[in-house]
């Protein structure tokens, strides 16, 4: 796989489906920044993107790792010289190993393969993942809305949080909001090899959620192996605001949100409002 040659092929599938790359990311719940760094070949796409963005851009999954398209032609000579070469060692082989011997051989490959993307995906998820969860308010939403009222206009907050690569089961009971991951807290650290992003990641989440869900008074992120719950009050307290509301003005939130979330001691302190739950 080629980074560059993978990103232009995005770049032109995408272009002859006039889309921008904003139209693009809004399909796949993802920041048009993301797509950008993918296109200029700064990174490959989430291994979870993968057969959605193929979908969308109406190419193949094989034309997209390889980063080329393959005619009929070649796509037909590759399975011929394929074939060919395996009947080729086959012949060769086949006084030396039996048919149970290909059959481990073959589990062995497909084993591999199968290893190579789980490694990819568990060990290098913060590499091809987009880290800035810092967006602007709107970047989530610009209205309020509640818990129960308006699931699509709710459900397209969620979507945007952060961790969206990551199968989650988003839960209201009350005023709570529950959002629960099928991974364990140390592996999605250990994926993003960064703990100070991940508590960042947490409580940029939290403060949208307080934001955005007017009636929601307590958050909560369950892992496999924990659980991290958090009051609307302790939170607001903690920003030293007397309204969520009022970070839906963009500029509130610049000063009141986003430059507290870019600093390490207030990702230290106030991550130790959060409950935890082993």
């Amino acid at each position: 796989m080629d980074k560059n040659n993978t990103g232009k092929i995005i770049a032109e599938a995408r272009k002859q489906l006039n889309m921008t790359q904003k139209d693009l990311a809004e399909k796949l719940f993802i920041s048009d920044k993301a797509v950008s760094k993918w296109e200029r070949g700064l990174c490959f796409p989430d291994i979870g993107t993968l057969i959605p963005l193929s979908e969308i851009l109406n190419i193949s999954l094989y034309d997209l790792l390889r980063g080329e398209k393959m005619n009929q032609e070649e796509v037909e000579q590759t399975l011929k010289n394929t074939i060919i070469y395996s009947n080729s060692e086959l012949k060769k082989r086949k006084k030396k190993y039996t048919v149970v011997s290909l059959i481990v051989i073959g589990l062995i490959i497909v084993s591999s393969i199968i290893s190579v993307f789980i490694i990819k995906k568990d060990n290098q998820i913060g590499q091809i993942v987009d880290r800035d969860t810092l967006y602007p308010i709107t970047y989530y939403v610009d209205y309020k809305t509640t818990l129960t009222s308006e699931p699509e206009k709710l459900e397209q907050i969620l979507m945007r949080l952060a961790f969206n690569w990551k199968e989650r089961i988003f839960k209201i009971k009350e005023n709570t909001l529950e959002i629960a991951y099928d991974i364990s807290y140390h592996d999605i650290v250990k994926a993003y090899n960064d703990k100070t992003y991940v508590k960042r990641a947490m409580l940029n989440n939290a403060i949208v959620v307080f934001t955005t869900i007017q009636d929601a008074e307590t958050f909560r992120i369950k892992f496999d192996d924990s659980s991290y719950t958090i009051s609307k009050e302790k939170l607001m307290k903690a920003m030293e605001i007397d309204s969520f509301e009022k970070l839906l003005d963009e500029n509130i939130w610049y000063e009141k949100a986003y430059k507290k979330l870019k600093s390490d001691d207030f990702i230290k302190d106030s991550f130790d409002l959060f409950t935890v739950k082993k």
